[in-house]
Parts: C-alpha cells; structure tokens; sequence
C-alpha cells in the first residue's frame, strides 16, 4: 500500500474521531437521556422490575415479540411489564443487556441493545423507536431479531487512549485500528461481548487504518461498532465484576495516559485479582500495564515473559521516533520484565499466566485465541 495513502487515512481518521468528540459533547445530554429510558428498559427486564418498565415505555408504545410459528406477537407495555412477575423484584433472571447504539434527530431517536440469555444460548438485537415529549424520552416501539453465535454472557474491556499527538509536539497518534478490529473479531466470534473504555470518555482517535483489508473494512463501515468507539465510557463508570478479560491496545496513544491512570489501573487490578481474569497487551498497549501493581505491591508484569514492539525494529530516523523516542522493549526491562520478540512482520504472543502480550498488530488473533483458551479454563 502506497505509504503516503496509508498516513492520510491515518489523519483523516484522527480527524474524524476528535471532531466527533465536539459533537458528541454537544449532544452529550440529549444521549445520556436516551441512554437513560433504554437502561431503564435493560434493568427492568433483567431484574423484573415493572416500575422501570413503566418509566421507560410510553404508555401508548407498542412492542412487537416473536410469536409461535414465525408469528409477531404485539403487546402493550402493560402486558410486557407483566412477564416479568413482581414477586420477584429485583431478582436477575439471567438476561444480560448492554446498549450498543443511539442515534437522535431532532425529536427522534434510534437506539440498539443486545440481549444475551446464556442459559438458553439466545442473543437478541433489541430495536428502539423513542420520541422526546415534555422534556423526558420514552420508548414508543421495541422489536428484537434473534442473533445467532456462541452466546455465554461474558465480556471483555478493550482500553484505548484519547490522545491524538505526542505530548509536545505536533506529531499525531492514534489507536492501532487492526488491533481494535482484528482482537474484537476474535473475540465476538467467540461469544465474548466486547465494552470499550478511555480516560476522559467519548471518541478516541485511530491510526493504521487500512480499508482495503476486509476485516478492518468490515468493522470501519459497522455503525455500531464505530458507535462505540466514538462513545467509550469512563473506567469510574464500570464494574470489574461484570468483566472476565481486559485488552490494552497499541499504538502511538497507547504510552500516553493510560499507565499512570488510577481509574483503569484500578479496574484491571480488580479483574485480575477478584474476577480470576486474563490482562492482554498488544504492542504498545504493553506501556498501559507497565504501572500496574497488584494488591501486594509487585507490579504485575515484574519477572513475566512479555513481549512488544522490539527495539531492534524501531525506525529511529521516523518523524514519530524523533519526536517522541519511546521504547516499549526498555520500558518493560526497566520494571523487570522478561523481554522476548520474534521475527519482523510476524506474529508472536507470549503467555505467562494469565497475562498474554502481543509483539505487534499481526499478533492480535493470537492474543485473542490465548485469551479464550485460559478464559476456557476459568469458569
């Protein structure tokens, strides 16, 4: 690929995240309050909670369900409230559901949620009609399309970095783009639900984009996919319990950030050490847990075999090398890491326990399958 091309990309789409984060903080509170009537939906259903039913349907919505024999069954939410039986309020019946996209004009809004129901190895794509009126958003019409696929509930916390240039200089970073799509695809074909999270929130930039490679061009067109990265929440938002894995993506945003953040350092700390679960790095996003110390201390990468971006393959006459010379192999000897890599261009996963790291964006599959093969193993 014509390297000039691939650096345009790479800007246009720098570009497009930061201006998106304008925007979304204009419309940030109307998309909280979206947010809010389809939560209240989400927790109703899952806790059997009429009242947040109730509150998040109008009264004169309608709801159309799977009926017998390929047939619509069309209900008010009344009678839908009614499934979910009030003697046991506030009990969860073991629907798991996440919003996954919103998208308002004027008055109007649009709104997905997955639905997972692993017991009965279901998946459902909920789809909202909502309208604003007096002030409040409320649910005019829901439908669901069953989904089908691996379903077991569990999900797994991608990290990613809101910086889009190298402190001090005018250089720009991003987000490694096929580490994003090509670990999330891994991850979702294998049932896993995948939560994206950034220190400040909101859109983050990306970098490496390559729309002539078919999995990264899938997921650049996926409006929900891309809702997501432009909407990432904050880690204080987030519960370490309902997570069994967590990703640090590379790429030149990843070393800037991210290691120092006591939100998400947190967070990792708690999936690791209370959840039983699995820490993955790739390339840079190895600098992500260069400071993460564990309970007693020890920092957790301290006397592991890890692997990242060697120095041995740094171009250091780049514009981003001058500008910013950082080394990932150096950074994980000084907190005493075991610094392994393999060849240029190739993949290579190193696993010690439950912490797996990836050499670079060609090693991203990799990382994925090491993390379902020891998720496998802790159930």
């Amino acid at each position: 690929m014509n390297k000039e091309f691939l650096i345009r990309v790479c800007l246009l789409f720098v570009f497009f995240a930061c201006a998106g984060h304008s925007r979304a903080a204009g419309r940030g509170d109307e998309q909280a309050a979206v947010a809010r009537a389809v939560g209240l939906y989400l927790t109703g259903s899952s806790f059997n909670l009429q009242a947040d039913l109730h509150k998040a349907f109008h009264p004169g919505a309608r709801l159309y369900l799977d009926g017998p024999g390929n047939t619509v069954r069309e209900m008010s939410p009344q009678e839908y409230a009614k499934l979910f039986p009030s003697e046991k309020q506030s009990q969860f019946n073991g629907r798991i559901g996440r919003l996954i996209s919103i998208d308002i004009t004027g008055q109007l809004a649009t709104a997905k949620a997955e639905i997972l129901m692993p017991k009965q190895g279901r998946r459902y794509i909920d789809v909202f009609l909502l309208r604003k009126m007096e002030g409040e958003w409320k649910i005019m019409s829901k439908s669901a399309v069953r989904a089908d696929g691996p379903q077991h509930g569990r999900k797994v916390l991608f990290v990613l970095s809101n910086v889009a240039q190298y402190p001090g200089t005018k250089v720009n970073a991003g987000n490694n783009f096929p580490e994003i799509a090509y670990t999330y695809d891994a991850l979702v074909n294998a049932g896993y639900a995948v939560d994206f999270t950034s220190p400040q929130g909101g859109a983050v930039p990306l970098e490496m984009v390559v729309t002539s490679d078919p999995v990264q061009r899938r997921y650049i067109y996926d409006s929900d996919f891309m809702w997501g990265l432009a909407n990432t929440r904050i880690a204080a938002d987030l519960k370490a319990a309902d997570y069994v894995g967590i990703v640090y993506v590379g790429g030149g945003s990843a070393v800037v950030g991210i290691p120092e953040n006591g939100a998400i350092q947190q967070l990792a700390k708690q999936i690791y050490e209370e959840q039983g679960g699995v820490i993955a790095a790739i390339c840079h996003g190895t600098e992500g847990i260069s400071q993460l110390k564990l309970s007693d201390g020890s920092l957790l990468g301290h006397g592991k075999v890890m692997t990242s971006f060697p120095d041995a393959f740094l171009n250091k006459e780049s514009p981003v090398f001058k500008a910013y010379p950082f080394s990932a192999e150096g950074s994980i000897r000084r907190n005493g890491g075991k610094f392994v890599h393999g060849p240029k261009d190739g993949s290579h996963v190193a696993v010690d326990g439950r912490l797996v790291t990836g050499m670079n964006w060609e090693s991203s599959v990799g990382v994925a399958n090491a993390m379902i093969r020891l998720l496998g193993e802790v159930k």
